[in-house]
């Protein structure tokens, strides 16, 4: 007795095998451009958090900043400046015509900070006064020795040498500073931070942002234009993020209120 044996023919399996590589492909396609628009989109947010973040950081910091201490250095690729540890106003400063003495009576500062290493600064009125060791008997930013503990309000500053502020506020304030802190672009793209840098910065630095290019060779990254009588200083800030073959230019003015 013959029994009927049923199965597939080659032509079958091959339309077969053919049908499933087609949906296959498809499958793989969408896939493939689904993850890439994943990674597309992941990257453009990045990018955009990335430039927001350092912006923002460097204007809060720079609208911190000792009045005309904030300079452009490095033909363009680093703003530096003295951020602000405390203010408020004084009583009293050895200031011509009285004796030189190594004093100074201040009113104290809603500000908390580390009294180690600050200088105490009196009416700046350009980065050449502010940017010195401290350790002169003439001028305005000298060393801090100690501070005595508040009495109505009021502290005792004893300076670390014999000194003669060069002129008295028109508001009779005083700063509080320790180190200048610079922000600089390098050529790997990378935007740094550095604490009491030199000129240039060395060191390692803190990174705050890369895939940071130039427009041009002559571009500069952070333009400074002076104050005049009718608007404050402008730090003018020009970042370009790539990302891939892309590209997000931002440009951003921080206006610096230089009222010493």
């Amino acid at each position: 007795m013959r029994r009927n044996q049923c199965g597939f023919t080659l032509i079958e399996l091959i339309l077969v095998i053919l049908v499933l590589a087609i949906v296959s492909t498809g499958i793989v396609t969408f896939i493939r451009y689904g993850v890439q628009t994943y990674q597309d989109v992941a990257g453009r947010d990045k990018q955009i958090s990335d430039s927001r973040f350092v912006i923002e950081r460097i204007t809060r910091e720079l609208r911190n900043a000792l009045p005309n201490s904030v300079r452009v250095t490095n033909s363009g690729d680093c703003v530096e400046f003295i951020p602000i540890l405390a203010s408020s106003s004084y009583v009293d400063i050895p200031v011509l015509p009285d004796a030189a003495s190594n004093t100074a009576t201040i009113v104290v500062s809603s500000e908390s900070f580390d009294p180690e290493d600050t200088k105490l600064v009196v009416y700046p009125l350009d980065a050449s006064e502010v940017y010195v060791d401290g350790t002169q008997t003439a001028g305005k930013v000298f060393n801090v020795s100690s501070y005595s503990l508040p009495t109505d309000n009021v502290i005792t500053v004893t300076l670390d040498n014999t000194v003669l502020f060069s002129d008295d506020s028109p508001n009779q304030r005083y700063f509080i500073v320790r180190d200048n802190v610079a922000y600089c672009w390098d050529t790997n793209g990378d935007i740094k931070r550095y604490d009491n840098v030199s000129n240039p910065p060395s060191g390692t630095g803190i990174l705050m942002a890369e895939n940071v290019i130039k427009q041009n060779a002559s571009s500069q990254i952070f333009t400074y234009q002076n104050d005049t009588l009718i608007r404050n200083a402008i730090v003018l800030m020009d970042f370009t993020f790539q990302y891939n073959d892309e590209r997000l230019r931002l440009v951003n003015e921080v206006n610096i209120a230089n009222v010493p």
